[in-house]
């Protein structure tokens, strides 16, 4: 059998590949689902954010910049090495980009929101 670009197979079997995930390894988020091509672009857009962790980083603004964040994805799209860009047109490659990385931000800021709030306490 010829192996695809996912590692069980093209063909998946949703409960069975619940069944196989044991205990703490259960994953919190929904990234396991994430088909192959986006998680290489995820890798690239946590990277980002991991190099923009900092008190007084943008992505902490109350507001952040919009034009900061298209400069952001637009360099995270010239990093990001994906096999198939050809058949993704630029304007969607970038428009997946920054979408993946508001919702990084987003998803940090909340985590961080929270922390901040347990540790008042």
């Amino acid at each position: 059998m010829k192996k695809g670009l996912y590692p069980k197979g093209n063909c998946l079997t949703f409960p069975m590949e619940l069944t196989q995930v044991q205990g703490d390894s259960f994953p919190t988020d929904n990234k396991y689902l994430y088909p192959v091509e986006v998680k290489e672009i995820q890798y690239v857009v946590e990277d980002q954010c991991d190099r923009m962790e900092y008190d007084g980083s943008l992505m902490y603004d109350e507001y952040p910049d919009k034009v900061s964040v298209e400069t952001m994805a637009a360099n995270i799209c010239n990093k990001a090495r994906c096999g198939h860009r050809e058949e993704i047109s630029n304007r969607w490659m970038r428009a997946l980009v920054q979408m993946m990385l508001c919702n990084e931000m987003a998803y940090r800021r909340e985590r961080r929101r929270c922390h901040k709030r347990n540790i008042g306490k």
